[in-house]
């Protein structure tokens, strides 16, 4: 299937690593074995139901990504298709100082501030549980959040050369002395030995490694309660350990986590 050309609108603002977080390192079971060489959370999803969500026309990708994790979580985990318009996107992109008609207005979003608001006020009618940083530069515990929880919700730099591979539908790969348009959000959900498939622009599109090395620049695990929570042992399917979760997010918030979705 052909892809419509892009041109690259900045949408991510910079991240402040030593901003408060929970830490996914912190949070996974000890009796976890080590992550398989592949998983794949992506082909399952029809290649039509992910939808561009206007991150053609505006930078509100921060916004798109949290839509395709939804989007992606709904049929693979309850087999059903949910449909999320550019309208729900721009509205909720309208939290971060967007208003529809005023170009000065469309200036990006931090992730981690898009996560908050989405784990306080909901997006469509749910709230995330709670998130947490992974390890860029650890490809195991990369790989381990992607195995476990499914699509993770990340941020990355875009350059010319990775425009122009995505409109030519060539694999993201490292290339010298390309020019830097901005930070993009995107979301990861299957990776090998050979690289990640990434959820961006509408379409699933292929990334090695190596590129992720030098432009993947933050990288967060979303957590829902409907999906993962095991009433009878207290950790969820995937070994996430619920009483530190419990414990590490007081700590952070002064609030206690409510576990109902």
């Amino acid at each position: 299937m052909s892809r419509s050309p892009i041109t690259f609108r900045g949408g991510r603002l910079p991240h402040d690593p030593d901003r408060s977080h929970l830490t996914v390192s912190c949070l996974l079971t000890s009796e976890l074995p080590a992550p398989p060489a592949r998983a794949d959370w992506l082909s399952p999803v029809p290649a039509d139901a992910w939808g561009m969500l206007g991150n053609d026309q505006v930078g509100d990708c921060t916004i798109a990504g949290i839509a395709h994790k939804r989007i992606g979580d709904a049929w693979v985990n309850q087999q059903r298709r949910l449909d999320i318009s550019t309208a729900d996107c721009l509205k909720y992109y309208g939290h971060f100082g967007y208003r529809p008609g005023d170009p000065s207005t469309d200036q990006g979003a931090v992730c981690q501030d898009v996560l908050d608001y989405w784990h306080r006020r909901g997006f469509r009618g749910e709230k995330n549980l709670a998130y947490a940083r992974v390890d860029v530069a650890n490809h195991q515990e990369l790989k381990q959040a992607i195995h476990l929880f499914g699509q993770i919700y990340v941020g990355v730099t875009i350059t010319q050369a990775a425009e122009d591979q995505f409109n030519g539908d060539e694999v993201w790969d490292v290339t010298r002395r390309s020019p830097v348009l901005g930070g993009h959000c995107i979301t990861l959900g299957a990776y090998d030995e050979h690289g990640l498939d990434a959820v961006t622009w509408g379409t699933v599109h292929r990334l090695t490694w190596r590129w992720w090395d030098v432009y993947g620049d933050e990288a967060w695990v979303v957590f829902n309660p409907k999906d993962f929570v095991d009433p009878k042992t207290g950790h969820d399917r995937a070994g996430l350990d619920i009483t530190t979760l419990r414990a590490d997010y007081t700590n952070l918030t002064d609030r206690v986590m409510a576990l109902a979705a």
